[in-house]
């Protein structure tokens, strides 16, 4: 991959030809997203928005994580309503956003996909997985809910049923199941998963711009895949749920967690 712009650090774009991959390179956050990192990352997608690409991928740094869903050591100050529903409304506007590049946007799951790291990935139009990610919508285990369009993009990709499942028990599903209900598109092998991202890249980007604007465009037209419409309601039932003490007595029990598994 060859370095193309220089962003503040935690967000970056690279170019491979006539595709762009924005790179979410939190390591010490395991690519958690922070409010500096939505910001960030509305820099990158104007410069991809302005550049000639066609085709884009968002993945995380590294293999273990593709994005951990929000950085909630970063986030622990917002304690009221109203700031809760402003930070869900960015990330949401954010996403809509990348599902509403006219070019093809792909989700490459280098490693795991929890809470909104699993909305990050499904605001995507089609995604790649390793073989030995898991995924997880898991905001119900910290007392919150999605609220970066997630769930109305998860229920038109796997149905209703499938979609409340994930969602109200947080488990957990591995790659070849996400595959089955048709929440990823391919899954490759760990150690091929760089090359083969690079090569579905590539094929990708050997198609006319023009061609490929068109066949999303039409997708589009046929299903959006963004919904503002329904962002007010939502960010405001999030934002209940995020200033509930469920959800701190919540953060404070998984806090005491680590610092157990820290001293051990």
């Amino acid at each position: 991959m060859v370095a193309g712009s220089t962003p503040p650090a935690g967000v970056r774009v690279e170019r491979i030809g006539g595709a762009a991959i924005i790179v979410i390179d939190r390591p010490q956050a395991q690519n958690a997203i922070s409010r500096p990192t939505m910001a960030e990352l509305g820099e990158a997608l104007d410069e991809v928005a302005a550049s000639d690409v066609r085709v884009v991928a968002l993945r995380g740094a590294g293999e273990r994580v593709f994005v951990s869903g929000g950085d909630l050591k970063e986030l622990a100050s917002i304690r009221t309503e109203a700031e809760a529903q402003a930070m869900a409304m960015t990330m949401r506007t954010l996403l809509d956003r990348v599902a509403s590049l006219p070019v093809p946007v792909v989700a490459a799951l280098n490693g795991h996909a929890f809470g909104g790291g699993c909305e990050v990935a499904i605001a995507c139009d089609f995604r790649l997985a390793a073989d030995d990610v898991k995924l997880a919508f898991n905001q119900v285990d910290l007392g919150i809910m999605p609220a970066w369009g997630g769930i109305e993009r998860l229920q038109a990709v796997v149905g209703r049923g499938r979609a409340l499942y994930l969602t109200t028990t947080g488990l957990p599903i591995d790659a070849p199941t996400a595959a089955a209900w048709g929440l990823v598109e391919q899954v490759v092998p760990r150690p091929e998963f760089d090359d083969r991202l690079t090569e579905l890249l590539e094929r990708m980007a050997r198609a006319p711009r023009d061609a490929l604007v068109g066949i999303k465009a039409a997708a589009d037209a046929a299903r959006p895949a963004a919904r503002p419409d329904l962002a007010a309601a939502t960010t405001a039932s999030f934002a209940t749920t995020w200033v509930g003490d469920a959800h701190w007595a919540a953060v404070a029990a998984m806090e005491e967690r680590r610092r157990q598994a820290r001293a051990r």
